[in-house]
């Protein structure tokens, strides 16, 4: 998956965007002057677009769109404090229920069959889904350690 932002974004949203895309393993593409069509063309085949927006200059939209330009998934959301450290590639794993498929991000879901996989594994990079009200919190810890927390209030899955 290829992860970018609109068009000028602030200086927050392009460190999540860096720091989201290492998390998950994702490419990160710096997106000045490129056109919607030009990023659908740097996709391969099956792989989807992950495109950070913002409102008033803080990040709050990601949206995940497939290379027909079809909007898979939308999530509105509040984001706290953003660490950067150094990262492996190693896979993600999401524990909790999340309101949309951890497939779609390219990480292991928390069902039955993906659950005994993560339990016999270690896992350096989770994703814990917790639920407050009526936000989703997502915590994405590496090592144990913070990395940031995004505080999904609207989340829609177009599939």
């Amino acid at each position: 998956m290829i992860l970018t932002t609109s068009r000028k974004p602030s200086r927050k949203t392009r460190r999540l965007a860096r720091v989201l895309a290492a998390f998950m393993n994702w490419e990160y593409i710096t997106r000045g002057k490129l056109s919607l069509e030009d990023l659908y063309s740097m996709l391969k085949k099956n792989e989807n677009l992950a495109i950070i927006e913002e409102i008033k200059g803080n990040p709050a939209i990601l949206k995940i769109v497939n290379s027909q330009g079809r909007l898979i998934l939308q999530m509105k959301f509040t984001v706290g404090e953003i660490k950067r450290i150094k990262m492996d590639n190693s896979p993600v794993a999401f524990y909790g229920k999340p309101p949309f498929d951890p497939l779609l991000l390219e990480a292991l879901p928390s069902s039955k069959p993906a659950a005994k996989l993560v339990s016999k594994l270690d896992f350096k990079k989770e994703v814990y889904v917790r639920k407050k009200d009526d936000l989703v919190v997502l915590e994405f810890k590496y090592n144990n350690e913070l990395i940031t927390r995004l505080k999904v209030y609207e989340s829609r899955v177009y599939i």
